[in-house]
């Protein structure tokens, strides 16, 4: 059935009208970089089980449909972003091959995030949720899925041209909650060949209280979980039927580790890798290598032209221009040229800019950061790290307890005496020694204020480095 074909894609939810907010995101003609921020019930993982049928997946193969099925089959954090009046946009991030590493365990058939839209609303105390994906450039799959009552939900799968809003073609199939006969005996309940009677209304009556208790009633994670839990069956007419088992989950193991793999996604798409180290749990011994690289003594020249620049900017009544245009005028100056070594003598990495004396140390850069490449395994627990002093260090901390430092105060092992003292200072004794010599504000660690340099001063990247080496000298 193809009543929606050659339609506007409002023919879907009078909410999608032409060129609106909501019609924009849905259809990817809108982006903004979303941090996830668990509360409140917006975030949530789903994570569902599809088991298509042979001959039902061959019949579903040459549409688009099926691209979006085998999105969506995946594990998804999804989240809402913005909650109009009316209805509620949000993102979600498909874990294509499943999550990328649980229990210290890595997945190799994980094969990175896929961006999809999430739009919803109550309607006479039923809950619809619309999901659309970009299956191929200028060609959008949505997914509409409309509650009936306490077993059923109506389902319409579209297909959707971005560049006009319009629909070109669509299917309706009908779910429906398993019986628990079924579920007890382990069978497909198959409403062609199943006709127990059993009652949802309590699972109704439960969903509509949630409604209730709300001064504005909302679509959220928590009625999700209530609707969508459990197994259902989807009739696809004459041919077998497709059934899904869904899990939700708004905490656990799973759910921060979805979530922390989808922040250092957003976070890096942002920041460079190096400002997210602290985010992101996998990430931080790569990332402790590199920071120990800049915790070593300045050069000579390094040196010279930090008392260079610190003369211009020690009057603390000059602006954040007159601070900062000296600096990026003098990264191309002949004279910091000399000082630094022209820009062919430096490695400079072609994916994020970072720039290295050695081409050693950017070698070592592009595997841990960008490559990922991970070939010193843990012989006691399996976790895999990108150098054998990583390895060495961690079989140290973490099961041997040979040759570490304990913090003084909370007894924390840390590998190296450095990072013993950074965490002491950080943590204990709550030590804010960078500043920042345009507007004076402190931070607790390098990075931070080289990112805040970078977004709310626009310092350019090589005079980052030089305001926060003054900032280092004078603290």
């Amino acid at each position: 059935m193809d009543a929606l074909g050659g339609s506007h894609v409002s023919g879907l939810s009078h909410y999608l009208e032409w060129d609106s907010i909501a019609a924009n995101w849905v259809l990817f003609q809108l982006h903004r970089q979303a941090v996830p921020h668990p509360g409140d019930w917006s975030i949530g993982l789903v994570d569902s089980r599809f088991n298509v049928p042979e001959v039902t997946a061959m019949a579903l193969a040459t549409s688009e449909v099926a691209r979006m099925v085998s999105v969506i089959t995946h594990p998804l954090l999804v989240m809402t972003e913005m909650q109009e009046e009316r209805y509620s946009l949000g993102s979600g991030w498909a874990f294509l091959g499943g999550l990328p590493e649980l229990d210290g365990i890595s997945n190799g058939n994980y094969s990175g995030l896929k961006r999809i839209r999430l739009m919803s609303w109550i309607e006479n105390y039923h809950a619809v949720v619309i999901i659309s994906c970009e299956v191929r450039p200028g060609i959008v799959a949505v997914l509409r899925i409309a509650e009936v009552d306490g077993r059923h939900n109506l389902n319409t799968w579209s297909v959707v041209d971005r560049e006009t809003q319009t629909i070109i073609g669509t299917q309706t199939m009908f779910d429906r909650r398993s019986c628990d006969m079924c579920a007890l005996t382990g069978d497909v309940c198959d409403p062609r060949v199943c006709h127990n009677k059993q009652s949802f209304d309590e699972l109704r009556a439960f969903r509509i209280s949630l409604l209730d208790k709300m001064d504005n009633p909302v679509y959220n994670m928590r009625y999700t979980m209530s609707w969508l839990s459990g197994k259902y069956v989807t009739a696809v007419g004459p041919l077998p039927p497709i059934s899904v088992e869904t899990a939700c989950y708004a905490s656990g193991p799973a759910f921060a580790y979805a979530l922390l793999s989808v922040l250092q996604s957003e976070v890096e798409g942002v920041h460079p890798p190096r400002s997210t180290f602290r985010l992101v749990k996998h990430a931080k011994n790569e990332m402790d290598y590199f920071l120990g690289l800049e915790d070593q003594p300045m050069s000579s020249a390094s040196e010279e032209v930090s008392d260079e620049v610190s003369d211009e900017v020690s009057d603390e009544n000059k602006t954040s221009e007159e601070v900062i245009a000296p600096l990026n005028e003098k990264k191309s100056s002949k004279d910091v040229k000399k000082l630094f070594g022209s820009e062919a003598k430096r490695h400079r990495c072609g994916t994020c800019g970072m720039s290295f004396k050695r081409a050693y140390d950017m070698k070592r850069h592009v595997i841990a950061v960008h490559q990922k490449i991970r070939d010193f395994k843990c012989s006691h627990c399996g976790r895999a790290f990108t150098q054998s002093g990583h390895l060495n260090e961690h079989v140290r901390v973490s099961h041997t307890g040979i040759n570490v430092f304990v913090c003084p105060v909370c007894k924390k092992t840390f590998g190296n005496k450095a990072k013993r003292e950074r965490h002491v200072r950080n943590v204990h004794e709550n030590e804010s020694n960078f500043r920042c010599e345009v507007c004076k504000k402190l931070y607790k660690d390098k990075t931070y204020l080289k990112q805040h340099l970078a977004t709310q001063h626009n310092v350019t990247a090589d005079a980052v480095g030089e305001l926060s080496k003054i900032s280092l000298t004078q603290c």
